[in-house]
């Protein structure tokens, strides 16, 4: 009769990435939900040391205060490996992603701006804006890819921001028709946050004919 085969972990080298990241999730949610009964117990204890000490019964508050201080160091344990979970569970999320994260031109709220023949126009007024939902990624860098048409006499500023991060992007003209240019990275804090792209300056009286928009995470 063969062995039976041994159980793969996170950290090894055959276990596939989604079942290494949901034992990293389990593991990270085992610890997240042990973090409120421990500082319960350790603001406990330090009630009750004061109150052994007021009562003079030493024996009893340094007791206390050893049972303390020992939940303190676990805590600072259960934080460190937390942290370390958290890292290891972001790095193998962004393995799992695309090359690219394309963000459907059809998909954005438009403020004054509006869908036409494949393209968001209408660029033509400070503040006008294009925002998408985005699709639960895990933090990080990414560069903004943008294919768009901008004119000889158009261009401008563009203004590009998520949850807290923004990222400021010059329009340049396109003498060879639409182009794929890069904005820059941005840094992402809530990947299921918004992503907007705003009119920050124009050159005259429009920025761009907006033609596609995708992010490349930084590690790629």
């Amino acid at each position: 009769m063969a062995a039976p085969k041994a159980e793969k972990r996170t950290d090894d080298p055959g276990a596939s990435p989604e079942i290494a990241l949901l034992r990293l999730s389990y593991e990270r949610e085992l610890i997240e939900g042990s973090l409120a009964p421990v500082k319960e117990q350790i603001t406990t204890l330090g009630t009750l040391e004061k109150q052994f000490a007021t009562e003079r019964d030493y024996d009893a508050a340094i007791t206390a205060r050893d049972e303390r201080k020992r939940l303190q160091n676990e805590l600072a344990r259960l934080d460190k490996e937390l942290l370390l979970l958290q890292s290891r569970e972001q790095a193998l999320k962004t393995s799992l992603l695309p090359d690219r994260i394309k963000l459907p031109l059809d998909a954005a709220t438009l403020t004054d701006l509006r869908h036409e023949g494949g393209a968001i126009v209408g660029w033509s007024k400070v503040g006008a804006s294009a925002t998408w939902k985005l699709p639960g990624l895990p933090p990080g860098g990414y560069e903004v890819m943008l294919r768009y048409r901008c004119g000889p006499a158009e261009g401008g500023k563009l203004l590009i921001k998520e949850a807290r991060f923004t990222l400021l992007a010059t329009i340049e003209t396109t003498l060879k028709g639409p182009e794929e240019r890069s904005a820059g990275t941005l840094k992402i804090s809530d990947g299921s946050g918004t992503l907007t792209l705003a009119a920050q300056a124009l050159v005259t009286n429009n920025l761009m004919q907006l033609l596609g928009v995708e992010l490349v995470p930084a590690s790629r």
